[in-house]
């Protein structure tokens, strides 16, 4: 299954609590949609089909999602289980509820559905009435702008919890393309990367509220790195993600579970590559056993119309010949198949530590060198058969057909 990210609820704010001057014509016309429009695409589209800049565009989604998505209080510490990002994108809009895994996966889909390029990024923050680090990760989006990079937390705009400990749906406009020096005194993405910062703040900083390196400039190149990094396949990516948050300190509960998590989905990962990788090979293999029964089945009807001396009924020449030619071609082919991938069976070793999915693929692998040891013993048990009955095909369609009684098997 995929795996997501909850977070911290949010606490209460009293600034900036009514919308931005700037987008006031569009915060209006962006807190409802037809109620006809059911999907991603569909009110992302209705949203920003008169909008031209970026900015604008991302507003309107901000503003819709902030107003109609409430938090769901009742989430909080669920173990979710969805079978794609899809699905999870797809109960946040018919609920219009979840918490801030919910809401950065629908910000992010809506995003790439009008072109604008956006992430859905992961860590911890700090709570705002205290210095403590909240109990809970949390999920809020990266975008990009022209060449420029801002944060947008969705879920922390949305509302907040009362005193009371409830939630109140009460729209705050302080997360809305956050610069990257302001949002990461509240929030830390677990993967340095995603800082959007040249001098990038360690967790050892965060947790002494060290911000020195902010008015310093730094030598890491944030932007070639999200470049570099997503061309790299997944497994590539996570191991190199573990590398960096180890780097940047292990300093609270949070970061321990994140990294025990990836490498979890390393472990997930690398079983599905090598159980892809065994299903593959096996059709291969299971594709030479058919045809190599396919030769036999043909050998033996050959055999058939042999032991009948080709009569009763009589056996026209060019279904003899086709006959043989058929058992010669399917079971070549299979037996030539076989010598291909049978090297890819013994090669197929597990790279991964879980000792579960090692006893697994252990007895899969057994399994299947053992299928291509019984094959191979029915290709040196039928194979002579074969040899012999194409030789006598030959010599016996060759005769005259009087004398074709006489040839020798």
């Amino acid at each position: 299954m995929t795996k997501y990210f909850y977070i911290i609820i949010l606490l209460f704010s009293l600034t900036n609590l009514w919308s931005n001057p700037k987008y006031e014509k569009i915060d209006k016309e962006s807190k409802s949609v037809p109620d006809s429009l059911k999907t991603t695409e569909e009110i992302a589209k209705y949203l920003t089909s008169e909008l031209k800049n970026d900015d604008e565009k991302i507003r309107a989604l901000y503003i819709w999602i902030t107003h109609n998505i409430k938090y769901d209080l009742d989430q909080i510490n669920s173990e979710f289980q969805y079978g794609s990002y899809n699905e999870m994108v797809d109960e946040t809009l018919k609920t219009r509820k979840g918490v801030c895994g919910h809401y950065a996966q629908l910000f992010h889909y809506m995003c790439k559905s009008i072109g604008i390029e956006s992430f859905v990024i992961s860590g911890y923050t700090r709570q705002l009435d205290s210095n403590k680090i909240s109990e809970l990760d949390h999920a809020w989006n990266g975008v990009k702008i022209n060449d420029s990079y801002f944060f947008v937390d969705n879920t922390w705009a949305a509302g907040h919890l009362s005193y009371k400990g409830n939630y109140v749906h009460e729209f705050t406009d302080n997360y809305f393309l956050v610069n990257a020096k302001k949002f990461i005194k509240t929030h830390v993405p677990f993967d340095p990367v995603w800082q959007f910062l040249n001098n990038p703040i360690s967790n050892v900083d965060y947790e002494k509220k060290d911000f020195s390196k902010l008015s310093k400039r730094g030598n890491f190149i944030f932007k070639d790195s999200i470049s570099k990094m997503v061309q790299l396949d997944t497994i590539t990516q996570i191991r190199k993600k573990i590398d960096r948050i180890i780097k940047s300190g292990i300093t609270n509960v949070l970061i321990e579970k994140e990294i025990y998590e990836d490498e979890e989905l390393i472990e997930s990962l690398t079983y599905a590559k090598w159980i892809s990788n065994y299903n593959s090979i096996n059709d291969k293999i299971n594709s030479a056993n058919d045809e190599i029964n396919m030769g036999i089945s043909f050998e033996n009807i050959f055999i058939g119309y042999m032991n009948k001396n080709f009569r009763n009924p009589k056996i026209e020449d060019s279904e003899i010949e086709s006959t043989i030619d058929k058992a010669n071609q399917h079971f070549y082919q299979g037996k030539n198949q076989l010598k291909k991938y049978k090297p890819s069976v013994y090669d197929l070793e597990y790279s991964g530590k879980n000792k579960k999915f090692i006893r697994l693929t252990k007895n899969y692998k057994e399994t299947l060198v053992d299928f291509v040891i019984q094959l191979e013993r029915t290709i040196l048990k039928v194979e002579p058969s074969i040899i012999k009955d194409t030789d006598y095909s030959k010599r016996y369609l060759k005769k005259w057909k009087p004398l074709r009684d006489l040839v020798a098997y």
